[in-house]
């Protein structure tokens, strides 16, 4: 593995200096560019001059950024509520070598294989390649592993045969962590090994009526030299490493283990379990390299945030994903490591489809906290369950004291959290994750809603007011489309799945939340075929971000043709140029759906041009030269909903799932999905110049498949290749559960005028 490296790091350089050809994929002000035609690597000469844009290693666990001074642990927070935030642990993996902190005759490469979890610097010497290799270990998830690789350069010249190899290295861990009481380190051996340890607290709770005490934090790590001593006839690898737990036992248990371990054992450990990860289900582009490259950036980005499947040590509880991932969230910027509802509606359906079991740990973290959405509620005046707009460590309100305007109006991420719900249901059909906390959530959240709506007795439907939709430049509103849909979907869903539960779940008069859904108002105007913000919306005023145009996508809700094309029309002009990343691929996805396909082409590009950052494909929350947050999940989720769920034309519904019209990526190709879940099948879209093909590569015997493509209903069995012949919809759905009838979704004034196709 490591001759592989150093070879591919080899040839990059031997082009450079050549003077050969090689792909540059951009080329900007203050950035560096990506100078590997592979799509899962990503290599410089030059790293960014801001290190915001340095990428990241994680595991689920602990992650941090590439020399920062900085380790992020899940579910570590330090701060009161609306100062809570990621507690800073200081980085004693931090290694550096010395030949790339000073001016020196030697051009180390810099890179990152999306595919094997790791960021190599290599570095070609008068006497020697050395070759450092940092990662956060995909199986034993407490670790950091820095393995400093020298092979010495065989010399017939006497005067170089005795000398020994001296690789001078530096260990820069920053600051002591304002956030965390550390004990002094303590030195003792281990293994024969140098190590220190240092243990402490977070220094306040971040609520004490759900968190009465601080957070116990452990951390051991290997002594480092101020130099490596080589001998000029053979190679050597050297290991250093940090553990880092909640659990003093647990850090030095998986210390140890991983000390005793060969290190390149340890390294292909590491690599077994993100190759598992790749061979379940991956997204591949052929024909653009520099989509391939975002792609697979984004899905190392996710999976670095995301709990191993298979651990060392049994895994702590996962505290979910906030929109700058495990490796960021110390800073007001980077959101502070809270959750919002960037999880559940950018981040969360890509997942979904491909790794449904992240899903379910992801809606985990709304079942454990729900009981604090339980007393929100109360103390708000409402009934069932109301989740804050940001949370953190106990699931409770902890958005900062600058903003109380969307803790107090953003609710509809309560909705969200049942959208997600609702996908994962369509997707799933987890019987065990409703008898376990399902049947709960998703009928609270219809009480919350119910409790919020309010019968106009004008206009004979239900209001909902003191509300903010996306757009958050416009607050406490009434009758926000958006929120309105999620609010009529929740009880719609719960309707739904009062029915699912019936045999072991009592819901109280379900068809209640049905009406109301029904009666809830929705703001259309019927002369200019459009549907305003809200009720009382100005026609002109300039909004942050999508927000109606969800409606139609990812909401799905049924409209005419005319009045999608209206919406999109009109939100597209009035969106601040400002706003975050995520917009333009809902815009995307809504013109690919009325197949102006040049329009929506457009807009794609516009999603993504502006925001991502070479050369390690590091996303901005705003278009250059603004930052914002940084790396952006939310917009990555966008731009790949765009990709999935608008060029492969894959939509969920809570009966089917359905594939129309699906084509290729500007520029591609070919666009494979491979893993996608249904029921528990693995199919695989294959979209290419010549046409688009579903192959089946296993079925769940509970949920047998067929697929109707217009004319014709196709079993599906493994092993079987369909050729998709037109544009579609090619719906594959299964036997209905339970014989539960799926709710209409039809909500308010949108019933009184006719639906187009």
């Amino acid at each position: 593995m490591l001759a592989v490296l150093i070879a591919a790091a080899l040839v990059v350089t031997f082009l450079a200096t050549k003077g050969a050809s090689y792909n540059v994929i951009e080329k900007l002000p203050a950035e560096t560019n990506d100078v590997s035609e592979d799509p899962t690597i990503f290599s410089t000469f030059t790293l960014p001059s801001d290190d915001h844009f340095m990428p990241s290693i994680g595991n689920g666990h602990i992650a941090t950024n590439i020399f920062s001074d900085t380790v992020y642990m899940n579910g570590l927070y330090n701060g009161r509520k609306g100062e809570s935030r990621r507690a800073r642990i200081p980085s004693w993996a931090n290694i550096r070598l010395n030949s790339t902190l000073t001016n020196n005759p030697y051009s180390p490469v810099y890179s990152l294989n999306t595919k094997h979890g790791v960021f190599t610097v290599t570095v070609d010497r008068e006497r020697s390649i050395v070759t450092q290799r940092i990662f956060a270990h995909k199986y034993y998830t407490r670790a950091i592993v820095n393995q400093i690789h020298v092979e010495p350069k065989r010399r017939i010249d006497p005067n170089h045969i005795h000398h020994e190899i001296w690789i001078a290295i530096k260990q820069m861990p920053g600051p002591d962590s304002k956030d965390i009481d550390f004990t002094s380190p303590t030195p003792e051996i281990i293994d024969g090994r140098s190590v220190w340890t240092s243990c402490g607290n977070t220094k306040v709770s971040e609520d004490p009526a759900y968190q009465p005490l601080p957070v116990d934090v452990c951390a051991y790590w290997t002594s480092v030299p101020d130099h490596l001593v080589v001998p000029h006839y053979r190679p050597r690898v050297f290991t250093f490493l940090m553990t880092v737990d909640k659990n003093a036992t647990v850090a030095r248990e998986e210390f140890i283990k991983v000390l005793q371990e060969d290190g390149d054992e340890l390294f292909d450990k590491h690599i077994e379990e993100w190759q598992k990860l790749y061979q379940e289900a991956g997204m591949e582009l052929e024909g653009n390299l520099k989509l391939s490259k975002i792609v697979n950036g984004i899905w190392y980005y996710y999976l670095s945030s995301l709990p191993s499947k298979e651990t060392y040590q049994p895994p702590d509880r996962y505290y979910g994903l906030s929109p700058t991932g495990l490796a960021r969230g110390g800073s007001f910027e980077d959101y502070e490591g809270h959750n919002f509802w960037d999880t559940e509606m950018w981040i969360y359906p890509n997942i979904l489809l491909l790794y449904p079991e992240y899903a379910k740990a992801l809606l985990q973290y709304r079942l454990e906290t729900a009981y604090v959405a339980a007393e929100l509620a109360k103390i708000t005046g409402n009934k069932g369950y109301r989740f804050p707009w940001e949370s953190a460590y106990t699931g409770g309100e902890v958005t900062q004291p600058c903003c109380p305007e969307v803790a107090e109006f953003e609710q509809h991420v309560t909705g969200c959290i049942s959208f997600a719900a609702r996908q994962y249901l369509a997707v799933t059909r987890d019987e065990y994750w409703l008898k376990h906390g399902g049947c709960s959530i998703v009928t609270n959240i219809a009480e919350f809603w119910a409790s919020r709506a309010v019968i106009n007795y004008t206009t004979g439907l239900y209001d909902i007011s003191n509300v903010m939709g996306p757009d958050e430049d416009h607050s406490n509103v009434t009758n926000s489309v958006f929120t309105n849909v999620v609010a009529g979907y929740s009880l719609y869903l719960a309707q739904y799945v009062a029915c699912l539960c019936k045999s072991y779940f009592e819901a109280k008069s379900p068809d209640r939340w049905a009406d109301i859904a029904w009666s809830l108002s929705l703001p259309y105007d019927r002369t200019l075929d459009y549907h305003p913000q809200f009720s009382g919306y100005h026609r002109g005023d300039v909004i942050k971000q999508a927000d109606a145009v969800l409606l139609g996508y990812p909401l799905q809700y049924p409209m005419n043709i005319s009045t999608r094309a209206n919406d999109l029309s009109y939100y597209e002009t009035v969106t601040r140029s400002t706003g975050p990343a995520m917009t333009w691929s809902m815009h995307a996805i809504g013109h690919l759906q009325l197949e102006d396909n040049l329009r929506a082409a457009s807009l794609f590009n516009r999603s993504y041009e502006p925001y991502v950052r070479e050369p390690f494909k590091v996303w901005s929350e705003l278009r250059r030269p603004e930052v914002g947050a940084v790396n952006f999940f939310t917009g990555m989720g966008g731009f790949l909903q765009a990709l999935i769920f608008g060029y492969a034309g894959i939509s969920v519904h809570l009966d089917n799932i359905t594939i129309n019209r699906p084509q290729l990526p500007p520029e591609a190709t070919r666009f494979r999905i491979k893993g996608i879940k249904y029921l528990g099948a693995h199919l695989t879209l294959d979209i290419m110049v010549a046409g688009t093909t579903l192959t089946v590569t296993s079925l769940d015997d509970e949920w047998p498949l067929t697929m109707f493509n217009g004319k014709y209903n196709i079993t599906l069995v493994p092993g079987l290749t369909v050729t998709l012949m037109g544009s579609g919809p090619f719906t594959i759905h299964s036997t209905p559960w339970k014989d539960c009838k799926v709710p209409a979704d039809v909500i308010g004034e949108n019933y009184l005028r006719p639906i187009g196709s």
